[in-house]
């Protein structure tokens, strides 16, 4: 799964806001929370540590929330959807590809 890498503190507050649900998925790096004020849909979230080791992961969060995971370096995020998503104790392979994206490599999901 590749997702767009979302750097500056100016990105990561964006995130996907101004996006519709068929949205694709961004990488917030250097991040451990998030917020859904301003979203019209919910979000699928996970919050991953600088080694890959998935602390927490939401399915479906809805607007107007709060959400965070102490001692994450990357939250992951896309459109609320049924495929799969990673799961709490799971690890994932962070590629940096290159300056403008990160993404999830043999990741297990549930």
């Amino acid at each position: 799964m590749r997702m767009r890498a979302l750097r500056s503190r100016q990105e990561r507050l964006r995130g996907l806001l101004g996006t519709d649900a068929n949205a694709d998925g961004v990488a917030l790096c250097g991040c451990s929370s998030i917020h859904t004020w301003g979203m019209r849909y919910p979000l699928d979230v996970a919050f991953v540590t600088r080694d890959g080791e998935v602390l927490k992961s939401c399915r479906g969060v809805p607007p107007k929330r709060l959400v965070s995971a102490f001692g994450a370096r990357y939250v992951f995020e896309r459109p609320a959807s049924k495929l799969p998503w990673p799961s709490v104790g799971s690890w994932v392979a962070i590629a940096e590809i290159d300056s403008a994206s990160c993404g999830l490599l043999g990741t297990e999901c549930s």
